[in-house]
């Protein structure tokens, strides 16, 4: 069968590769890309293993042994460690990650997969991941997002705009902020106020979804005294993420991290998914095929936030 690998940091190729082993095989339909695929393909990841290495994490697809529609899921917890046991497996000491869906299939456990409601195509079922990870940040905000906070989302990628989706849905009232015109556009028709800039100590609740140590600052600028500031975007690594502690400690904020997410966010991201509550189509880039995943992932990113949908059946 055909695969993307990835041999080293930039060397990305498309190979002919032994067909994989596991519990379950599944033929890929769709599978879309992230901001981590790039971080993949530019500098190597800590969780994909040796080179050469399959990648891809939002895949959706056909059982081969049931014909069921899943989403293939891109971990495994393993429910026996300290996290596991406190309910909190997105942080589990002993996760199974699950990669490779830039390919025409995929063996996964069983564990890994979650059904695709009725009539919510592939494309559309492999955004429920990302989506669950915004499920997630919204739910380590807590009782700081409910109706009528004033709530602030730095950051106008795909990650962001999921997540001023999910907060309108609670009634919050979402300032968006984001240098990218488009991306502003893309904001406010998704129900938000939009801004370049975030005003210093304004909001009750901030959400970060940048990924870089300015952006973390920018996010606790803009948090009000006693506001709630939860950082969903991941740094890379070795950047320097100190952060400064005088508004920590004189403004009582509280600053939370969101990682991951469970298995359950995942099956209520399907959900909103399938009911059209998020509209995976304003947030659907082009399809293309495996040939031309290197070259897509190594544009530069401009203009709307949209996510790339492979297709290894092309």
């Amino acid at each position: 069968m055909r695969a993307a690998l990835l041999h080293g940091p930039g060397d990305l190729r498309v190979e002919r590769i032994a067909e994989p082993e596991g519990e379950v095989l599944v033929t890929v339909q769709a599978a879309t890309a992230c901001a981590t695929d790039v971080k993949c393909l530019r500098h190597g990841h800590p969780i994909l293993g040796p080179y050469p290495a399959r990648f891809g994490h939002e895949t959706a697809g056909l059982r081969e042994d049931t014909g069921e529609r899943v989403l293939v899921g891109d971990s495994v917890a393993c429910g026996s460690c300290l996290q596991c046991g406190a309910g909190r497996t997105q942080l589990c000491e002993r996760m199974r990650w699950v990669l490779g869906g830039f390919a025409e299939r995929i063996a996964a456990p069983a564990a890994a997969l979650h059904a695709i409601p009725d009539d919510l195509p592939a494309a559309g079922a492999a955004m429920a991941e990302p989506l669950a990870a915004a499920v997630h940040a919204v739910a380590r905000a807590g009782d700081a997002a409910v109706a009528g906070t004033d709530v602030a989302v730095l950051g106008g990628g795909t990650m962001g705009l999921m997540l001023v989706r999910l907060l309108e849905l609670q009634g919050c009232e979402v300032t968006l902020a984001n240098r990218h015109e488009e991306r502003r556009a893309q904001a406010r028709s998704f129900g938000a106020r939009a801004v370049g800039q975030l005003d210093a100590a304004r909001h009750e609740l901030v959400m970060e979804a940048v990924g870089r140590p300015e952006a973390w600052r920018a996010a606790i600028a803009a948090a009000r005294p006693g506001a709630t500031v939860v950082l969903v975007g991941g740094c890379p690594s070795g950047s320097d993420v100190t952060l400064a502690t005088g508004p920590l400690h004189y403004a009582e904020l509280d600053v939370r991290g969101a990682f991951h997410h469970t298995p359950a966010e995942v099956d209520r991201a399907l959900a909103l998914l399938a009911a059209g509550a998020v509209d995976w189509h304003a947030l659907a880039g082009e399809t293309i095929a495996l040939d031309e995943l290197a070259e897509a992932l190594a544009r530069p990113t401009a203009g709307e936030a949209r996510k790339l949908v492979v297709d290894p059946r092309r």
